[in-house]
């Protein structure tokens, strides 16, 4: 979830790639020497049985509007909530787009 956060105040274009790197580094953890040990093995059991929960009551782990916490939403009030808040929102449309790449790195 903390690298979903980050990697969403990203640049839409830069947002797929480190997602792809991410999910890169965590596989190599995972099949690193250091997995191997009790605690690694018990917090790997842990997400899991958290992870199957939420897919069984087909629930997700948001940010919260405020603050640094996060919470635990059912999917469909969560997509329904998105809606509402995009449908409340008034768009502007720019002319010209311009980005620096230094900034988004």
């Amino acid at each position: 979830m903390e690298r979903e956060q980050a990697i969403i105040m990203l640049h839409i274009k830069m947002q797929a790639l480190f997602r792809i790197l991410a999910t890169k580094k965590l596989k190599q953890f995972s099949a690193s020497d250091n997995h191997h040990n009790v605690m690694a093995k018990r917090q790997t059991y842990i997400l899991r049985n958290i992870n199957s929960k939420l897919e069984k009551e087909n629930a997700m782990v948001a940010k919260a509007d405020k603050g640094k916490a996060c919470v635990i939403i059912y999917t469909d009030k969560y997509n329904k909530k998105s809606t509402t808040s995009l449908m409340r929102t008034t768009f502007k449309n720019l002319k010209k787009f311009h980005y620096n790449m230094a900034t988004l790195l």
